[in-house]
């Protein structure tokens, strides 16, 4: 895994938070995650295809989707993801992927991405057998976190 490729990622992550919520994440300490993939959390499966191919978990725990979409959706509490918190969440994370795409086409690698996929629920396990997974952690003033979970494989 190229580090030059992960910091598209991070710097897409960090600018769109901060642009939709007004929350201003700081980078945690980025490191590999293991798989397969275990979480009582909100999960978003986007793929990526082109130049390079694999996917990307965004992780967030209950309570950060509540508080995400709450902000997408003009500060209109959440306490559930119906279909407008999903909405507002997978909206989040296609945008965060398309910045990714618009940064890595810049650096001259096209990449395209899948429609968001989210999955809700107790003791998901996800396996993702493509390369390793490298986990970059997004942290809040109030202690949350939202994981960026990268796997890919360089064509």
């Amino acid at each position: 895994m190229k580090a030059e490729y992960i910091n598209q990622f991070i710097e897409a992550s960090t600018n769109v938070i901060h642009q939709t919520t007004g929350l201003a994440p700081k980078l945690g300490k980025v490191g590999v995650k293991d798989t397969p993939y275990k979480s009582d959390n909100v999960l978003v499966l986007i793929g990526l295809t082109g130049k390079i191919s694999g996917n990307v978990v965004i992780n967030f725990s209950k309570e950060m989707a509540y508080r995400v979409a709450s902000a997408m959706m003009m500060g209109m509490p959440v306490t559930e993801l119906d279909e407008m918190g999903r909405s507002a969440i997978g909206e989040l994370c296609n945008m965060i992927m398309g910045n990714t795409a618009t940064l890595f086409s810049q650096k001259g690698v096209d990449i395209d991405i899948t429609p968001p996929t989210i999955l809700t629920g107790e003791r998901i396990q996800l396996s993702i057998h493509k390369s390793v997974i490298m986990c970059v952690p997004l942290l809040f003033e109030d202690g949350d976190t939202i994981e960026v979970d990268i796997s890919y494989v360089d064509k």
